[in-house]
C-alpha cells in the first residue's frame, strides 16, 4: 500500500499544484515520471538496513552513532556549512539544540534532528545519521523540521484517531482503543513519518498506524502492488538497489573517519576544501516538464559556447520536451532513460550529431567533480530529494541541472533548480533515495 500510495502522491502532486495551494509550488518542481518512484521505494521500505544499526540485541554497535556524537557532528557542521555556503553565513556563531531522536521500520535509530539556535531564535535545523552506515549530514534547512509543524502532527492524531474509531466499531470487546505517544520516523529526504500504538483499556496493542506527516496520509508497510513492464523496470531494480546502498555505506564510512580526525583539530576547518562553479549556465523557469527544463540550460549553456545553432529559452525547451516525450500538456512528467534520447535529438535537429548524452544510474562524487571540472554541466535527476537551501519544502521526485560542487567535510552539489531564475541552490550529496545523471558531451 505504501509503494501505491507514494505513487498517487506523486501523481496528484503532478496533477493537482494548481489546485492544493503549497503543492502548487511542488507541481512545477516534480518531473520524474512517478513509476520511476515507484521503483525505488520498494528499496526504501523493504531494504531498511541503509538507516539500520543493531544497538542493544548483542550484535556489533561499532557503527553506532550516540547522541553525545551527533551533537558534536552538528555543532561542527553549522560552521563548516556557514563559512562554505553564504546563505548560511549566520549560522556562524549558531549553537544546536536535540529536537527529536528518529527511527527506522525495525525500531532502530536512524537519525537525530537538531534546531539552529541564534540569539534564542529558532533559525533551521539540521539532521545527523544514527549510524555511520549513512553520511554524516543527511540533510538542513532554514525552515522547521516537519514533525514539529502544528499542523501536520494535529492532522497526524486527527487521522489516527479516525482509525482508532474504526477500531472500536470493529473490535469484539467494544472497548475503547486508546491512542500511544508518537514515535517519529526517518527513513531518508522527504520521508518524514509518525507512528502511533492503538491499544485497548486493558493494555493490549490492537494496530500500528503510520502517518506520512506532510502529506497527513495513513500508510501501510506491510502492502506494495505496482506492476511495472519489464521494459521499464531493469534501469531501476534491486540490483539497482543494492548497488546504491553498498556505495552509500562505503561513501558514508569514508566520511565519518575523515570527519572524525578532522573534528579533533579545531583549526582545521575547511582546510581541505575546494570549489568549483560553471559559469554561463543560464536559468529556466519550468515549462513543459523538469526534465526538459534541466535539460535545456544544459543546451543553453552550450548554445552560448560554440553551437549557437541550438534554439534557446522555452523554445529549446518545448522541443526537448517533445523529444523526450513528455506529458504535457499534462503532469510534465518524463521516463528519465528517455533524456538522454531526447537530448541527442534535439542536437542532431539543429546539425549537432557530435553530442553524446549518456544516462548514468550510478552517480558517483568523483564523476560529478571531473564533469563540473571540465565545464560541462548535466542534468541530476532524483528520487526523494532534499530540501535545498532557501526552501521549506524538498525536491522529491525532481530533475535539475548541477553546475557545481564544494568538496570539504561535507559534499554539496550547487543547482539551477527550475524553480527559481535568481538564485542558485545547494544540496548535500546523497540527499536522495537515489540520482540519475544525465552527461552532456560534444
Amino acid at each position: 500500500m505504501v509503494l501505491a500510495l507514494r505513487v498517487l502522491k506523486a501523481y496528484l502532486v503532478c496533477l493537482l499544484g494548481k489546485q492544493l495551494g503549497v503543492i502548487q509550488m511542488i507541481k512545477k518542481k516534480s518531473g520524474i515520471d512517478v513509476i520511476f518512484a515507484a521503483i525505488l521505494i520498494v528499496g526504501l521500505a523493504f531494504l531498511p538496513s541503509v538507516n539500520a544499526q543493531e544497538e542493544s540485541n548483542g550484535t556489533d554497535t561499532s557503527n553506532a552513532v550516540s547522541v553525545d556524537i551527533a551533537e558534536e557532528v552538528a555543532s561542527y557542521s553549522i560552521k563548516e556549512i556557514s563559512g562554505s555556503l553564504s546563505n548560511f553565513s549566520e549560522w556562524a556563531n549558531a549553537t544546536v539544540k536535540l529536537s527529536t531522536v528518529y527511527y527506522n521500520l525495525a525500531n532502530k535509530k536512524s537519525a537525530y534532528s537538531f534546531n539552529v539556535v541564534e540569539n534564542n531564535q529558532q533559525v533551521g535545523y539540521i539532521f545527523i545519521s544514527a549510524t555511520k552506515d549513512n553520511y554524516p549530514v543527511l540533510e538542513f534547512s532554514k525552515g522547521k523540521i516537519p514533525n514539529e509543524i502544528p499542523e501536520f502532527t494535529t492532522r497526524s492524531k486527527s487521522l489516527v484517531q479516525e482509525r482508532a474509531n474504526e477500531i472500536k466499531l470493529e473490535s469484539a470487546d467494544k472497548e475503547e482503543p486508546v491512542i500511544g505517544d508518537m514515535k517519529p520516523l526517518y527513513l531518508g529526504p522527504t520521508f518524514y513519518y509518525a507512528e502511533y500504538t492503538l491499544t485497548d483499556k486493558k493494555g493490549k496493542a490492537k494496530e500500528k498506524v503510520i502517518v506520512d506527516l506532510p502529506f497527513s496520509t495513513i500508510v501501510d508497510f506491510n502492502e506494495s502492488n505496482v506492476n511495472v513492464s519489464d521494459k521499464k523496470n531493469h534501469y531501476f531494480n534491486n540490483t539497482y538497489l543494492q548497488h546504491q546502498q553498498e556505495i552509500r555505506k562505503k561513501d558514508a564510512n569514508a566520511q565519518w573517519i575523515t570527519l572524525e580526525k578532522e573534528m579533533t583539530d579545531p583549526s582545521s576547518y575547511s582546510t581541505s576544501s575546494s570549489s568549483k562553479s560553471i559559469s554561463g549556465v543560464p536559468k529556466y523557469k519550468w515549462y513543459y516538464g523538469c526534465s526538459p527544463t534541466a535539460s535545456g540550460m544544459v543546451l543553453g549553456y552550450w548554445a552560448s559556447h560554440g553551437y549557437s545553432y541550438l534554439v534557446t529559452g522555452y523554445d529549446l525547451v518545448r522541443e526537448l520536451a517533445y523529444a523526450m516525450g513528455t506529458d504535457w500538456p499534462g503532469s510534465g512528467s518524463t521516463w528519465p532513460y528517455k533524456i538522454d534520447d531526447g537530448i541527442e535529438t534535439v542536437c542532431n535537429n539543429h546539425g549537432y550529431d557530435n553530442f553524446d548524452a549518456s544516462n548514468d544510474i550510478y552517480v558517483s562524487w568523483t564523476e560529478v567533480k571531473t564533469e563540473v571540472n571540465a565545464n560541462k554541466p548535466f542534468v541530476l535527476s532524483m528520487l526523494n530529494g532534499g530540501t535545498g537551501n532557501g526552501y521549506t519544502q524538498p525536491y522529491g521526485e525532481h530533475s535539475v541541472t548541477c553546475i557545481g560542487y564544494y568538496d570539504g567535510n561535507q559534499d554539496y552539489v550547487y543547482l539551477h533548480d527550475t524553480w527559481d531564475t535568481s538564485n542558485v541552490h545547494y544540496l548535500a550529496f546523497g540527499s536522495w533515495t537515489g540520482a540519475m545523471a544525465t552527461w552532456v558531451r560534444p
